[in-house]
C-alpha cells in the first residue's frame, strides 16, 4: 500500500511539473498594413485574405478575414492597421504553415470567380519553447507574382496580379499565457 501512494504521489508530481514547465507558445499573426500601388479595376479593389493552416500533427483550417461577405476596399486601405490573421498555441514539437493569400473579391453575375493576388507562407515551429518562423513565398502561388521586400519582423510582400499591386507587411508576435 506505501508503494502505491508513493507511486501516485510521484505521478502526481510528475503531472503537475509537465503542465507548469509546459513550453507551449502563443502566436499572432497580424496584418500590420497594407498599400495599394495600383488597382485592378478603375472603381478599385473589393478585398480579403484567405488565411490556410497546416499542422505538423494534421489537418487544414481555413479562415477568411473579413468574415464573408465583408471585405475591404482598396481606396480605404489606410485604415487597415494591425488586423489579427490567425492566432493559436504551438505545442513544443510542432509546426504550423499558414498560408496567407490576398484575394480579390468579384460579384456575380458579371464576375463569378475571386482571384488571388499573392500569397505569402509562414512556418511556425516551437523548438524546444522558442519560436522560429520562416517566411517564403508559397508553393500555392498560381496567377500572382510575389516580391519579398525584406526578411524581418514585419515582413513586406508585394503581391501583383489580376493587373493590380499591392505592398503587405505581416508581423509575427510571441504572447506569454
Amino acid at each position: 500500500m506505501r508503494l502505491f501512494k508513493l507511486f501516485i504521489l510521484f505521478l502526481g508530481f510528475w503531472l503537475w511539473t509537465g503542465i507548469i514547465h509546459s513550453k507551449e507558445i502563443h502566436s499572432v499573426v497580424k496584418l500590420t498594413d497594407m498599400r495599394v500601388e495600383k488597382t485592378s479595376d478603375a472603381g478599385g479593389d473589393n478585398l480579403f485574405f484567405t488565411i490556410t493552416q497546416y499542422r505538423s500533427g494534421g489537418g487544414k483550417q481555413e479562415e477568411r478575414i473579413p468574415i464573408y461577405p465583408l471585405h475591404w476596399l482598396s481606396r480605404q486601405l489606410s485604415g487597415v492597421k494591425r488586423v489579427i490573421l490567425w492566432e493559436g498555441d504551438i505545442q513544443e514539437g510542432e509546426s504550423v504553415k499558414l498560408i496567407c493569400s490576398l484575394i480579390e473579391q468579384k460579384f456575380p453575375p458579371w464576375d463569378l470567380d475571386d482571384f488571388m493576388i499573392g500569397s505569402a507562407e509562414l512556418v511556425l515551429a516551437n523548438q524546444k519553447g522558442k519560436l522560429k518562423k520562416k517566411w517564403s513565398i508559397s508553393a500555392f502561388e498560381e496567377k500572382g507574382e510575389v516580391e519579398i521586400q525584406k526578411l524581418a519582423n514585419p515582413q513586406r510582400y508585394i503581391f501583383k496580379g489580376a493587373g493590380s499591386r499591392y505592398d503587405v507587411a505581416f508581423l509575427v508576435e510571441q504572447k506569454k499565457k
